[in-house]
């Protein structure tokens, strides 16, 4: 499991933290395997930070918050080198909406090391995430920083190419994702941003092709079947994309953008009661799609 936390481009182009794609049973058994084994270590030595900072990412990849967060808590407090704790817990109250807690412990890091690329990367995308436009130049300045530091770090091409991407300004995310996909081809998040560029610029073919790189990847993901559905609706294939929203849906059946996306498909297609459920249910999900529909 690597540590980096991985970022995409969601639908809409709303950012999103998260692991790509959903844990398959053999996955999830390995990683509690793991998880058993550092905590039969940390019974016998609780005074290591890193091996709490691990098991905190391994909790999270179980979809367990808040267990990783006392891990992570419990690292910060414990004598020793706090670093890959702070920087796992700033992520994770960045993916729960706490971008100013989150970038206290990105500064933390970086009072620590300056240079620390993976703080630099992550303070960056939180000022994305966080949707605040007016702190696109210190974001910018950020993922800058880290990459005139390690010039090919993917992680952090990644992230510049998402900003981008949330400026409208998609030729630029492409040339950050090539050259991250030019030293890690199968990079399944990478791939799926880049099909999103792809499909900004109305290039929908390439975008399709990355979508479907990403699916033998990781087969079922439902962020990218919603992804093909709406690129076979943007060609107006109604009826494939409405049969991918079904797929996605089935995969994910809490995505409300999914449900609004395909009630609005079935009404096109002249199945106004469906389509009217479908959006009912996006809204029972996220009263704020209603707000913004």
């Amino acid at each position: 499991m690597s540590r980096r936390r991985r970022l995409r481009i969601a639908f809409g182009l709303a950012l999103a933290l998260g692991l790509a794609g959903a844990a398959g049973a053999a996955d999830v058994t390995e990683l509690r395997r793991t998880a058993d084994a550092l905590r039969a270590q940390l019974r016998a030595d609780p005074n290591r930070p890193d091996l709490h900072a691990q098991l905190g990412e391994t909790l999270e990849s179980l979809g367990d918050p808040a267990g990783a967060m006392a891990e992570y808590e419990r690292a910060i407090h414990a004598p020793g080198d706090s670093h890959r704790a702070l920087i796992d817990r700033g992520q994770l109250l960045v993916g729960q909406g706490r971008f100013d807690e989150g970038r206290r412990d990105f500064d933390r890091a970086l009072s620590q090391n300056p240079r620390d690329v993976e703080a630099l990367t992550a303070r960056g995308h939180s000022w994305v995430a966080q949707g605040r436009s007016k702190k696109a130049s210190a974001a910018l300045a950020d993922f800058n920083a880290a990459l005139a530091i390690r010039p090919g770090d993917g992680g952090a091409l990644n992230a510049r190419g998402q900003f981008y991407l949330a400026e409208q300004k998609p030729e630029l995310a492409l040339a950050d994702f090539d050259k991250a996909l030019a030293a890690n081809p199968r990079d399944d998040v990478v791939l799926f941003n880049r099909g999103v560029a792809f499909k900004q610029m109305g290039r929908y073919d390439s975008a399709l092709r990355d979508f479907n790189a990403v699916l033998r990847l990781t087969p079922g993901d439902p962020m990218t079947l919603a992804a093909k559905g709406d690129a076979y609706r943007q060609l107006g294939d109604l009826l494939l994309a409405r049969d991918f929203y079904d797929a996605a849906l089935k995969a994910d059946p809490r995505n409300a953008a999914s449900w609004e996306a395909r009630g609005e498909i079935r009404a096109a297609l002249g199945d106004g009661a469906g389509g009217d459920a479908d959006k009912a249910q996006a809204r029972k999900l996220d009263p704020a799609i209603a707000a913004g529909s």
